[in-house]
């Protein structure tokens, strides 16, 4: 009987925080306290310790049990706490040596009969105890191959029972077992999302919208966002499935990024490894700002985060609440949402591809070739204002989606298949990367003279704009009344466009069809 500690995890916005679990079992009235601002799950722990001790073989004792999580002041939720506070109240009871688990990390729900059950986060919790250095992680055999993508030579130990759990503790030849099985089948996970071959929607299944697909291609190869425009089944829903199709693959850091995300919201299916395919959300009109942006009295993240380094697709965009639009500016802008609160500030990253769709009227059919619209001139000025120039100033691309033309398929027109697309983006993604690796070296070399220089100038220079691209680009400035945004916006989106075809410069052609694409007007007239 005595005092024992161990490690568990409090997961706070997209962080796993280490807390120390402490038990002391002293004589007096039989009971368990749980101090150390615990939520309802947290307190209820206790009963699943006590049944899924009994069921194990490991009865308490009946004595005075305290149980603290510290520090204090930051509030523990959620059942992972369940397998931290049973190996320390067995160690405190005399079931383990003490001292044994003093360096160890432990997370993990119980089941009654003693059962490990999978938890949110543990590729969060494995980041935190990589950090630490601690001996090892002990955490539910349906998240070890989550928790042993981390690396950084943390041991995991997936354990799929309390007894298991102790077996490992007591045991250097358990504990060597375990590890070694957790290795294998975390490497069959690996190598099954590797491989995966699951059917992608394609490309070539859409007939026509040829500038729509060349806005999504631009799109893929710069982070750009887009906005299409079109009556009711003209094929923008289609085309916005099929973008992920040719986006490039996601990068090992890229992935362990959109697999943390997905893990701590509970998304990411037990037993899987990394995610490697990028992610596509698309909320209903009705969701709410938290619901996009996050939020919420303990700060959970928004769609905009579980899309991060993927594709965010808002079908019937003037349906959305107008506060709920509002509130991507700042991810749309900086790529990441600051949710403050009384206790704490988070940070949720939202690097996403936003691709939007939306009728030109509400009837849909205002500017179409054959279809009559019976809406009101009042009307549809209104429905096209719902959506704000803020907002609308950082959406890169407003494009037109016209119904096919009538004998458009019997011209037996050959599609391009979303891997030939994908291969002139990855194309251009290299080429950007060589020229932005030219650029840093040559950095330096500008000196003084080049941090005088004004913003745009600067950016023009970085860019390399030709010099009928920077007459043009001032003429545009004078003639619109562009801002800042959407002077640097069309320039960022030609050299988007320069990348496609590898050029080094950015020449007068590639920066009127960006102008082109940034053209507000289809959402005022009828020639869309």
């Amino acid at each position: 009987m005595g005092l024992a500690r161990i490690w568990g995890y409090a997961l706070a916005g997209l962080e796993a925080v280490p807390v120390r679990v402490e038990a002391h079992v002293r004589p007096g009235l039989p009971g368990i306290t749980v101090v150390g601002l615990p939520d309802a799950a947290v307190r209820e722990a206790k009963e699943r310790v006590r049944s899924a001790a009994a069921n194990s073989g490991f009865p308490l004792p009946s004595q005075r049990i305290t149980l603290s999580l510290s520090p204090g002041d930051l509030r523990k939720e959620g059942p992972g706490f369940d397998v931290p506070l049973a190996l320390a109240t067995l160690a405190a009871g005399g079931h383990l040596p003490l001292g044994c688990i003093d360096t160890v990390g432990a997370a993990g729900e119980l089941g009654l009969d003693g059962a490990l059950l999978g938890i949110r986060g543990a590729l969060a919790i494995a980041k935190t105890a990589a950090a630490q250095g601690i001996t090892g992680l002990l955490v539910p055999a349906a998240v070890a191959p989550e928790a042993w993508q981390w690396g950084g030579g943390l041991k995991v130990w997936g354990v799929r029972t309390l007894a298991e759990a102790v077996s490992v503790l007591r045991s250097p030849e358990v504990a060597a077992h375990v590890e070694r099985r957790t290795l294998r089948f975390s490497q069959r996970a690996r190598a099954r999302a590797g491989s995966s071959t699951a059917e992608r929607l394609d490309m070539s299944q859409v007939a026509g919208a040829g500038q729509a697909k060349r806005g999504l291609e631009i799109a893929a190869v710069g982070g750009h966002h887009m906005l299409m425009l079109g009556s009711p089944g003209s094929g923008k829903t289609m085309l916005a499935r099929r973008f992920p199709s040719i986006l490039p693959e996601l990068t090992l850091e890229e992935s362990l990024e959109v697999t943390r995300i997905w893990s701590v919201c509970g998304l990411h299916p037990p037993g899987d490894a990394l995610l490697r395919a990028r992610p596509f959300r698309a909320p209903h009109h009705t969701a709410s700002a938290p619901a996009l942006v996050g939020g919420g009295s303990f700060p959970r993240p928004g769609e905009v985060t579980l899309a991060h380094r993927g594709v965010l697709f808002l079908d019937e965009l003037p349906e959305f609440a107008r506060d709920a639009l509002e509130a991507l500016r700042q991810p749309l802008e900086e790529g990441v949402v600051t949710i403050g609160r009384r206790n704490a500030t988070l940070n949720f990253p939202a690097r996403f591809r936003l691709i939007a769709a939306m009728n030109p009227c509400p009837c849909g059919h205002y500017g179409h070739p054959e279809r009559e619209c019976t809406c009101t001139a009042a009307a549809i000025a209104a429905y096209g204002g719902r959506i704000s120039g803020p907002l609308l100033d950082r959406i890169d691309m407003v494009i037109g989606v016209h119904p096919l033309r009538e004998g458009f398929l019997e011209q037996g027109l050959v599609e391009d298949t979303s891997a030939s697309v994908r291969v002139r983006v990855e194309a251009a993604v290299a080429f950007r990367t060589w020229r932005e690796q030219q650029l840093r070296a040559a950095e330096p070399a500008r000196g003084a003279a080049g941090r005088a220089e004004s913003a745009l100038v600067a950016m023009a220079a970085h860019y390399r704009l030709s010099g009928r691209a920077r007459s043009l680009l001032a003429a545009f400035q004078a003639r619109a009344a562009a801002g800042a945004r959407a002077v640097s916006r069309a320039m960022r989106l030609a050299r988007t466009i320069a990348d496609l075809v590898q050029s080094e410069e950015v020449a007068e052609e590639h920066l009127a069809e960006a102008l082109v694409l940034r053209n507000r007007d289809h959402l005022h007239r009828d020639r869309w």
